[in-house]
């Protein structure tokens, strides 16, 4: 049996280009499965991993209005992993940060923002890994725009890590279609683009941590509005990757601003 840390695939990002008003509260409980039979290779072939990859994840999502321009977040996932006979759990990287709004219209909203990874004691040398075990920084750019259609949000930032993990270009684009007044349909392109810039690092008979990988994934589903609470259900989707799993799954969420 062999497998790589790279199967671990980070679930769905919320910060988004609109900030909070100042006091304003949002959380978001969320849980995410995901399962892999097979990985992409360096050179973008789908061969098996060995045995099935289960990722089942419970993460919980926040931000607080601190100013009329500024929002804090937070993000801290929990996850089970197994592959075979091998399995671990724990809590993954706490992600802290802000946004910061530098434009805004009737319509639309332009941002950055700036997020610390910090991990959270794991051992990078556990079968299956729940991260890196490196500190990183991450900032970027965020743009949105909402009409009586629907809303569409992106964003692309730049992570680096101290230490051996490559640093990345990450990005997502949402899209929302109003299909009635409390229903959206939910569709993010999630894409990954490690840039190879750091060292192919064994660190077990089983394990490599790659420098370079490359990660296109999709989510789809419906968004319920009931109020000041969502609830929302997506299926996940790889279609595209190199030195990362070739899986899919689904997640569940709740989106409560209060």
């Amino acid at each position: 049996m062999k497998y790589f840390a790279f199967l671990l695939l980070p679930a769905l990002s919320f910060a988004s280009a609109w900030i909070k008003e100042e006091g304003q509260f949002f959380l978001s409980p969320s849980f995410n499965y995901y399962r892999a039979k097979d990985f992409y290779d360096k050179k973008g072939n789908k061969l098996p991993i060995g045995c099935t990859f289960e990722k089942r994840e419970v993460q919980l999502y926040g931000e607080y209005g601190l100013t009329k321009k500024t929002t804090a977040i937070f993000k801290l996932p929990y996850a089970e992993l197994k592959c075979g006979t091998d399995r671990n759990s724990g809590f993954g990287d706490l992600e802290l940060g802000l946004i910061r709004q530098i434009k805004k219209g009737e319509d639309y909203s332009f941002s950055f923002y700036g997020n610390a990874i910090v991990p959270m004691g794991y051992s990078i040398r556990d079968n299956p890994r729940l991260g890196y075990g490196r500190l990183g920084l991450e900032g970027g750019l965020l743009y949105g725009r909402s009409g009586k259609f629907g809303f569409f949000d992106s964003g692309v930032g730049y992570r680096y890590y101290f230490g051996y993990p490559s640093s990345q270009i990450r990005s997502y684009a949402t899209a929302a279609i109003n299909l009635t007044e409390n229903i959206q349909f939910l569709t993010t392109l999630d894409l990954q683009i490690g840039l190879g810039d750091g060292k192919r690092k064994q660190i077990g008979n089983n394990v490599l941590l790659e420098p370079d990988y490359k990660l296109a994934q999709v989510y789809v589903g419906p968004r319920i509005m009931l109020g000041n609470v969502s609830l929302v259900a997506t299926y996940q989707q790889v279609f595209f990757g190199r030195n990362t799993g070739a899986g899919k799954g689904f997640n569940l969420s709740l989106w409560w601003s209060f």
